[in-house]
């Protein structure tokens, strides 16, 4: 199965999309559509990704092309509705562990997505 790996640089996203078959992780920008590289490591992977937006952007400031806003924003925020049997049991777990909901409910989800790496 291919997991994507999200980074960012300058404020743009990196995608990265491993092939397990060849060993190869391939990088792109959404929001520079034709820069595509990518490395036989993560590692190398991020810093061709990184040189080649490098140099993407100095050509464009070059010839005076402006640079696109990055897309997507990450404030660390975002709003989720749950059934309301969810909700409580979620209320009343926060409160035995004596923790607030969003405590809880970034744990929770920072585990469920360490299991996933994991698997």
């Amino acid at each position: 199965m291919r997991k994507n790996k999200k980074e960012q640089w300058l404020g743009y996203e990196i995608k990265i999309i491993p092939d397990r078959e060849s060993g190869y992780f391939a990088a792109r920008f959404p929001d520079f559509p034709g820069v595509i590289t990518g490395g036989y490591s993560l590692e190398e992977a991020v810093k061709n990704a990184q040189e080649a937006l490098a140099l993407t952007i100095e050509s464009m400031k070059k010839h005076k092309v402006p640079l696109p806003q990055p897309k997507t924003r990450f404030s660390g925020q975002f709003n989720v509705r749950v059934p309301k049997d969810l909700h409580m049991e979620l209320i009343r777990r926060a409160e035995e562990e004596g923790v607030s909901l969003n405590a809880l409910v970034t744990y929770l989800l920072s585990q469920s997505i360490k299991m996933e790496k994991a698997a």
